[in-house]
């Protein structure tokens, strides 16, 4: 088995419950300094694990607060864009409807528009006079498209209740074949 670097691997040999323990011999002073190095390496490398440990549970903890608080705040971009787009048109449409407003706009219209319409009525109405048959052509060509319409119109209206017709006589006194449902025809006629 294999330690990871988040997890320590500690093994235990059981002693023979034969034995009895011995006593550690007392230290001379040639091993003592050798002990002691080699107790300080092996505090040193739990100091060192134990750091890591830390060091790992805090950049973790870090990171969750750091997904935290982007989707905080995300949230409360989202709430402020909502907000200040209703202060916008609210705002909009409070100046849209002041009195003032409307007052500049008709005046702009009197000011621009009328001459305009004037000016392109009375160049229509030169056009019919010096050239009756061309307006009058024009004329002619929206009438009879019009009536198309109309007679289009009429005649599907008149083939759907045909047929609603027959479906409720036959309803009413089972003569006859089932009459089936007309479809409407692309062209309107």
């Amino acid at each position: 088995m294999t330690a990871t670097e988040s997890e320590q691997l500690t093994v235990v040999t059981p002693l023979p419950a034969t034995d009895p323990p011995t006593p550690p011999t007392p230290p001379t002073p040639g091993l003592r300094w050798r002990d002691v190095a080699a107790g300080a390496v092996y505090r040193a490398e739990e100091s060192t694990a134990g750091l890591l440990a830390d060091l790992r549970r805090v950049a973790a903890q870090r990171e969750r607060w750091m997904g935290e608080l982007a989707a905080r705040g995300a949230a409360e971009r989202a709430v402020r864009r909502k907000r200040a787009a209703e202060a916008a048109h609210t705002a909009v449409t409070a100046a849209a409807t002041l009195p003032v407003v409307n007052w500049f706009v008709d005046a702009q219209l009197d000011r621009v528009l009328r001459p305009l319409v004037r000016g392109i009525l009375d160049d229509v109405l030169q056009l019919l006079e010096k050239e009756p048959d061309r307006i009058q052509a024009l004329i002619q060509g929206q009438r009879e498209t019009m009536v198309d319409e109309l007679i289009g119109r009429i005649r599907t209206g008149a083939a759907t209740g045909d047929s609603a017709v027959d479906r409720l006589t036959f309803r009413m006194f089972h003569r006859g074949t089932r009459p089936s449902p007309v479809p409407p025809s692309l062209d309107g006629t």
